[in-house]
């Protein structure tokens, strides 16, 4: 042990971090360790400075053992990232002061919630967890049997959730029930009561009960199943792992769901009974998860909650200082989060400014492009895109003075963050992340651009290979496949184009496909397709996630179903091929690790959550040319949306019920848009750039008026019509 006093010179000294420069870490960091805390950390605040620096002054000051200290986060990545700190921070320490720490860190339990319930609940039981490309293929198999994915009454029901009015396919309808799903259990519903006012929904919980018993049977678990299973057992047994647990650290804690916030408050009763603390950090202003079953109150009403339940008093600590924007960016986003006044009765109380830290520059003012119409923007944003990376200036004279646009760095990292990332619309248009791609490839070869998301996996060519392969190897005179009545006509195409690609590919580099009967060994089968896919590998980094997402996802599927490892035809059909054909398989951020300094990195806004970039260029509307309702949710939004709409049909059978948010549906919507601008234009260290058509500065002509403007959170509107920036003349517009 050593004393604080010590510590905080060894902080200074090896670690070069002078707590004395910020009063409120150092309050965060040093506080006794029965100190409850929640900690408010603000955009580049530092927060995970302040997590590994309490956990090492638990170990080197206060002599808690490591394994009774459980750290949470959100994601994996953000979990081993945490944890590589704490060890690199903690071996320089122990070398200063000539300790040997004998892989003391190796028993700090630090990972995301479902990471760490999994490892506590193999201890009970024999399950294995899978993970959601599996799930959302087993539940894609379920809602075909019998052809319920043509139910008039289970389509009419679905389409209440939706965004824009419109019809739904059988991949939409399988997102919405595995949402729904979802948020049953985080919302800790009760599901008789529900079932038994189903109506003409009944099918709905006949999918899901199927759905629930095909993995009780195999002995498998979901993620939502798994909190729920950790849950219970928290309630109804003793856990011997947690008899000494003295610390609780949950990181993103303004993204907790209601039946993980009860998770947690049970592991903290056995905090409380060793006299230990529970501190949570985060942020309400960046809360993004909400259509995943986030609750924002159950971060901004914490104190209130936790002394409620447990007892528990809670001090709250503000991390205010940012120490990574220049002060023009942070005096914008100040800016922005403040114009919408219903807003701010939703976020923390007394919540001070977000301040520049001692040795913040100016920088350039935040600024904007906008063209008259998508080619000439990309053309302009790709060449400046191209000038900034090869080192060049360009100038730009505005009221007098002249600003150099530029940065200081060889290889700045570059974010495209937008809405979507896809690179080509469902109506087939090409969007913006698609041009800034051709374009950049044109220039320069050796540009990487990278964007997993841009693409669906099921139509990427190196899927259209690996499921091509297997189609064609198992029935090559499609018998089997024409034997399947109920396939939706989008899987049909889906399936045509992955034989059409194998017979290029077989034309082309003169292969033999062998055909396969009877019974498969997929551990053979996929061997066999593993030494195909070697060239499409080498070719880009997406292609190396989408064949990994792929060969797990078959995998896993195939190890759920199978007894004796092997599969018939039919089941690598309805288990495998349909449901990835039907677009059952989404990319998980977790999948793969962004080399940011690599790659002009093309993401969604959800995406860039936890990042930062030199450069930051926000799409604020390059697909927006009117006020069509049809873009109203992603702008200015005139209903709650899906995520209200799940919410206000299971919020009378919710535990929660009574903790809903009073706003409108509407609010609730305007609130969530207002967060994600937020996040996006706070990734920005230097440069920050906001993109679009000229009609998101001065309007658009209509048949009966000229000059229409259009209503846009992310260009400075609030939710009373009020243009704040007018405009857009607050930016510097090149």
């Amino acid at each position: 042990m050593i004393s604080s006093e010590k510590y905080i010179e060894l902080v200074n000294t090896v670690l070069n971090r002078n707590l004395d420069d910020n009063l409120n870490q150092k309050d965060a960091i040093l506080a006794p360790i029965g100190e409850n805390q929640c900690i408010i950390a603000g955009p580049g605040s530092g927060k995970t400075t302040v997590l590994v620096l309490k956990i090492l002054k638990y170990y080197f000051v206060d002599d808690i053992s490591l394994n009774n200290i459980i750290v949470t986060t959100f994601t994996k990545k953000a979990a081993r990232e945490l944890k590589e700190r704490t060890i690199s921070w903690a071996n320089k320490i122990a070398t200063y002061l000539g300790m040997n720490l004998n892989n003391d860190f190796d028993k700090i339990i630090i990972g995301t919630l479902d990471s760490i319930a999994e490892d506590f609940v193999l201890e009970y039981d024999d399950v294995e967890v899978i993970d959601n490309f599996t799930a959302s293929a087993l539940m894609m198999q379920t809602l075909l049997t019998d052809e319920r994915n043509t139910d008039k009454n289970l389509k009419k029901f679905l389409k209440k959730f939706k965004d824009i009015p419109s019809g739904i396919n059988t991949s939409e309808m399988n997102n919405q029930i595995q949402s729904l799903r979802e948020r049953m259990y985080y919302d800790m519903v009760d599901f008789d009561s529900l079932k038994e006012n189903a109506g003409s929904s009944k099918i709905l919980f006949d999918i899901i009960d199927e759905y629930n018993n095909q993995l009780k049977e195999k002995g498998l678990l979901d993620y939502s199943l798994l909190e729920d299973r950790f849950y219970n057992l928290l309630m109804t047994h003793r856990i011997t792992k947690l008899e000494n647990v003295k610390v609780l650290l949950i990181d993103e804690y303004q993204d907790t769901n209601y039946l993980q916030e009860q998770i947690y408050f049970k592991i903290a009763e056995y905090v409380k009974e060793n006299k230990g603390s529970m501190s949570v950090v985060g942020d309400d202003d960046q809360s993004l998860y909400r259509f995943r079953g986030a609750v924002i109150s159950l971060f901004t009403k914490y104190n209130e909650r936790v002394f409620k339940q447990l007892g528990i008093k809670s001090r709250t600590i503000y991390l205010q200082k940012n120490y990574r924007s220049t002060r023009n960016i942070i005096d914008f986003t100040n800016d922005f989060i403040h114009l919408d006044k219903i807003y701010l009765n939703d976020r923390s109380a007394n919540k001070p400014l977000i301040s520049p830290s001692e040795n913040a520059i100016d920088g350039l003012p935040v600024m904007g492009l906008f063209r008259k119409n998508i080619e000439e923007l990309s053309t302009d944003l790709s060449n400046l895109i191209y000038s900034l990376i090869s080192g060049h200036s360009s100038y730009v004279e505005r009221n007098g003075k002249k600003y150099e646009i530029s940065i200081n760095k060889s290889n700045p990292s570059i974010a495209v963050l937008t809405n979507s990332p896809k690179e080509v619309s469902v109506y087939n248009k090409k969007r913006l992340p698609f041009y800034i791609r051709e374009s950049l490839s044109y220039k320069d070869e050796n540009i990487l651009v990278f964007n997993p998301r841009g693409q669906n996996i099921e139509s990427t060519d190196i899927v259209s290979l690996i499921c091509g392969l297997i189609l064609v190897s198992i029935d090559s005179d499609s018998k089997i496949q024409d034997s399947l009545d109920n396939l939706p006509p989008r899987t049909k195409k889906i399936l045509k184009m992955w034989r059409e690609y194998i017979e290029i590919y077989v034309s082309c580099n003169d292969k033999e496909i062998i055909t396969i009967t009877g019974n498969v060994d997929m551990d053979e089968l996929m061997d066999d397709i593993e030494g195909e896919c070697k060239d499409l590998l080498d070719k880009s980094s997406e292609n190396l996630i989408y064949h990994d997402i792929i060969i797990d996802t078959i995998a896993q599927t195939s190890n759920a179903i199978s007894f004796d490892g092997t599969l018939s035809s039919k089941q690598i059909f309805w288990h495998i091929l349909v449901p990835i054909a039907s677009g059952a398989i989404n990319i998980d951020d977790d999948m793969f690790d962004i080399n940011i300094d690599e790659n002009v990195n093309i993401m969604s806004i959800h995406q860039s959550k936890g990042l930062e970039f030199d450069i930051v260029i926000v799409d604020v509307g390059s697909d927006i040319l009117n006020n069509a309702s049809s873009s109203a949710f992603k702008r200015f939004p005139k209903s709650g949306g899906k995520t209200y709409s799940i919410e206000k049909y299971i919020r009378p059978y919710s535990k929660l019920s009574e903790d809903y948010s009073n706003l409108k549906g509407v609010d609730g919507a305007f609130n969530d848009l207002i967060r994600r601008y937020f996040v996006a234009y706070t990734r920005a260290k230097s440069i920050l750039i906001l993109v679009g058509l000229n009609n998101m500065r001065y309007g658009y002509r209509s048949d009966f008026q000229d000059n229409v403007k259009i209503p846009n959170v992310a260009t400075g509107w609030s939710r009373d019509n009020k243009w704040h920036w007018d405009s857009l003349d607050n930016l510097l517009n090149i």
